[in-house]
């Protein structure tokens, strides 16, 4: 090698288009799914924001760019997103956040369920539709965060697990893909469990109200998936707009 080799510096001009498929691949990683797991949340100065920051201009670049990177965004990331369980005013996933067009794509998702307003009452008129709209969902995470006012206390948002009305869990599974893989609960050290704790730290400034804020047992949102007699997953769904 010559001695001046490491010191020539390129001068012509970066043409993306000239790299292998693999490394434009990883450069569309790095802006579009740079952790794999996107979450959409709120802070004290922005409504609607998204943790980790991307790069979702890239695929305005061009048509090329859009062609090779458009899916990676919905594919290749797990879309976090906290519900409130109870809100019978608005739907659980608003359209403003994740329109349906955006949810038929959607791959895998984790769903924290914000029981913490909970009145032993039905689902009936909590409007779950949104969900219908998850005809591509390969996989589902299902976490609740829950008020706890006594050490044996039942979890009450499954305050009748037989009766799908009074079983959130039951609501959504009707509601998306008989074929989707289901997951509960997060674990200690993921981002998802990192959310977690983040919504029960908001949560916790409501200091006229009685308890413990706690992340629902995996067993518990399993065994709820599991209990309802005659439970028809999918039945719901739009999984034949595919």
């Amino acid at each position: 090698m010559a001695p001046n080799a490491l010191s020539t510096h390129w001068t012509g001009p970066f043409r993306l288009f000239d790299l292998p498929s693999e490394l434009r691949l990883r450069i569309y990683e790095c802006a579009l799914a740079p952790t794999g797991v996107l979450s959409l949340t709120s802070t004290a100065s922005k409504r609607s924001a998204v943790t980790p920051i991307i790069t979702p201009a890239l695929l305005a670049t061009c048509r090329h760019i859009h062609h090779e990177a458009d899916d990676l965004l919905l594919s290749d990331n797990e879309v976090t997103l906290t519900v409130n369980a109870h809100d019978t005013c608005w739907p659980t996933i608003p359209s403003t956040r994740l329109p349906p067009p955006v949810l038929r794509r959607l791959q895998h998702m984790c769903v924290i369920l914000d029981c913490t307003d909970y009145f032993n009452s039905s689902y009936a008129e909590v409007d779950f539709s949104a969900f219908q709209h998850l005809s591509r969902l390969q996989t589902l995470r299902i976490a609740m965060v829950y008020r706890k006012h006594y050490a044996t206390q039942t979890l009450a948002p499954l305050y009748i697990p037989q009766l799908r009305e009074f079983n959130v869990v039951a609501q959504i599974l009707e509601r998306i893909p008989a074929s989707t893989r289901l997951l509960f609960g997060t674990e200690t050290g993921t981002w998802q469990h990192g959310v977690v704790q983040s919504s029960n730290g908001m949560r916790a400034v409501y200091r006229d109200r009685q308890g413990t804020l706690e992340e629902a047992p995996a067993a518990d949102l399993e065994a709820a998936a599991k209990g309802v007699p005659g439970l028809v997953r999918g039945c719901k769904s739009h999984e034949s707009e595919v």
